[in-house]
């Protein structure tokens, strides 16, 4: 029996179906409430606000004073500045102390006492304020009708002490009410505009859908890709794909990998063999550079071990540092080969080789540390140096090592014009100079360690060989 298999498209259509019937109802249950609630806290917090401004003025207030020295502090709160942009309307406010008297009152009259076992008393023994009304429960049920209240009532410091007195108003929410009944009416309206918003919401589902069936993979197949572009000839897309069109190009990708990295290879291995016959023209041309450059290989490998290069960079660092000068095929034979210093004009030339290098090596795709080391081994940890006036660890780090030991062979090498300085003197100017923001100063006290590990003389070989580490 054939399996059916289903389609890529079949998929995200199928899922998006799915995912648009879940958001609709998702908004059509949770939706409809939340700004109700949500004005009611609002409403709450500005009850509270407004009590404890009155409480202030009760709290400043001599101890003796009057009832109607209350009243007239609590009718204060009804005046126009303290009901400004509110949405509650206070009907009466009354003061009372910890036995349950009522001691102020907005309503002139006799007024029995609370009783202390309930919230009057909770709210003064815990110092905490309480809402006490079925405001919620009358928004649930949509019971607009009337003058829906709520009673806040917040403890009082008459006199400085601790808490000895609660003040209690009863707020007329019908503005509340009213603000509510508007926003249904826009409810409605609102509605005509969910499926637009759900639209919304299903195109990202249908995105997330996407991503888990088919973007996700052609990322991985563009990152597979990409080491394959940066030399890993042997980068290929993982087997464990999906039995739909995804999965029959990333097996083709695969495919074709295999036929460019067997040319590429083909091509590299031959390009290698061009380098190598330039090595031998300019070895014709300036023997002192062959030599220079395998002291530069050797001393940059030294270094490159002791920081823990992996295998594969030692090789490249190796390789790199051979033939770091190459350029220098393009340099005239009179400058290449000038027994004195050279002009400014033939220093300009001469420092053309980093350049020449980089694009002779340009072509090696793979080898693409090759071409950091030609191009940038004269560039200066502060900037300073050329072609591109790169800096700090914006360098290459290869290529960071290999200025080091192209240094340190200049200064102790033999030149057709000059001798070699000893070992000893070029550690001192190096040690001198290694803050002058030529070189990588951690780089370089790293290797002045070395080479007065190697050149020690009052130490056995042994113990030299082993201190280079």
């Amino acid at each position: 029996m054939r399996q059916t298999r289903l389609s890529l498209t079949q998929k995200v259509l199928g899922g998006s179906l799915l995912g648009f019937a879940i958001t609709i109802y998702w908004l059509v249950i949770v939706s409809e409430t939340q700004l109700e609630r949500a004005m009611l806290d609002q409403v709450y917090r500005h009850a509270q606000s407004y009590l404890v401004s009155i409480a202030r003025l009760l709290e400043a207030m001599p101890s003796g004073s009057t009832r109607e020295q209350y009243r007239q502090v609590l009718l204060s709160g009804f005046e126009p500045e303290r009901l400004t942009h509110l949405d509650f309307k206070p009907r009466e406010i009354y003061l009372y102390t910890d036995r349950g008297q009522v001691i102020g009152h907005t309503v002139v009259g006799e007024h029995p006492d609370k009783p202390m076992d309930g919230v009057y008393g909770q709210v003064i023994r815990e110092g905490k304020a309480i809402i006490s009304s079925d405001l919620a429960t009358v928004i649930e049920n949509r019971e607009f009708d009337g003058h829906p209240t709520v009673d806040v009532i917040i403890p009082v410091r008459l006199g400085g002490r601790q808490v000895n007195a609660g003040l209690e108003a009863e707020l007329d929410m019908a503005e509340l009410m009213r603000q509510i009944r508007i926003n249904d009416d826009a409810y409605e309206k609102r509605i005509a505009l969910l499926t637009t918003a759900s639209s919304v919401l299903l195109l990202l589902f249908v995105w997330w859908l996407m991503h888990h069936l088919a973007i996700r993979h052609v990322r991985r197949f563009s990152q597979t890709m990409s080491r394959f572009g940066s030399g890993e000839l042997d980068a290929r897309i993982p087997l464990t794909l999906p039995g739909d069109e995804i999965g029959e190009l990333g097996r083709a990708i695969n495919g074709m990998a295999d036929n460019i990295g067997r040319l590429m290879r083909e091509q590299e291995e031959s390009y290698l063999q061009t380098l190598q016959a330039l090595s031998k023209a300019l070895e014709a041309k300036d023997s002192y550079t062959q030599s220079h450059s395998a002291r530069v290989s050797k001393y940059s490998v030294k270094l490159g071990k002791y920081l823990g290069l992996s295998e594969e960079r030692l090789k490249s660092l190796n390789k790199g540092a051979l033939m770091h000068d190459l350029g220098k095929i393009g340099v005239p034979d009179a400058i290449l080969n000038k027994p004195g210093p050279l002009t400014d004009e033939e220093y300009a030339i001469m420092r053309g080789h980093a350049r020449y290098t980089a694009t002779i090596m340009r072509p090696l795709h793979r080898f693409h540390e090759f071409l950091e080391i030609a191009a940038w081994h004269h560039e200066h940890w502060d900037g300073s140096g050329y072609p591109d006036g790169l800096a700090g660890e914006n360098i290459p780090l290869l290529a960071r090592i290999v200025s080091i030991a192209d240094t340190w062979d200049a200064m102790t090498g033999d030149r057709v014009y000059r001798k070699g300085m000893s070992p000893a003197r070029a550690m001192e100017i190096l040690e001198r100079e290694k803050d002058s923001g030529q070189w990588d100063p951690r780089l370089l006290q790293t290797f002045l360690g070395l080479m007065r590990a190697e050149f020690r003389e009052d130490e056995p070989a042994t113990s030299r060989s082993a201190g280079v580490g």
